[in-house]
């Protein structure tokens, strides 16, 4: 967690397919740094308040997209991304790569239809980030 980041939003517009990519891998940042607050009374104002944008930053772009799908999903919906959030996403990306090198290898051992439904989700999320990414920044 950084002690400073930019706040600048940039606006991107996403179709339903993203925004559920990006629903589903904000819950995860949001999860991912659920321990830090563990501690927040140990952390000075500058790491509170980092973490904290972290938060905002992941609501508001679940506010925007929706906390579910919604039943009936715009065609496009303008989702606010800050720096800090995209590098929070940036880091599921990496993550999601990591994860299916690891399972690559658990299936090469024993192939299993399951494991290859979640390389293959996992490798499209980590496309449509890389492409939120490139946008947003």
């Amino acid at each position: 967690m950084s002690t400073k980041q930019r706040n600048d939003v940039c606006l991107v517009a996403v179709d339903s397919v993203t925004a559920d990519v990006l629903r589903q891998q904000t819950l995860v940042t949001l999860e991912a740094n659920h321990y830090f607050f563990e501690e927040i009374l140990e952390f000075g104002p500058e790491a509170q308040q980092a973490l904290a944008q972290i938060y905002r930053d992941a609501f508001a772009v679940l506010d925007v997209v929706g906390w579910r799908r919604p039943a009936d999903p715009p065609e496009t919906v303008d989702v606010p991304i800050t720096p800090g959030h995209a590098e929070q996403l940036f880091r599921r990306r990496y993550e999601l790569g990591h994860a299916n090198i690891d399972r690559l290898a658990v299936r090469d051992a024993e192939p299993d239809a399951e494991i290859d439904a979640t390389i293959a989700a996992d490798r499209d999320a980590a496309i449509v980030l890389d492409r939120l990414i490139a946008r947003a920044v």
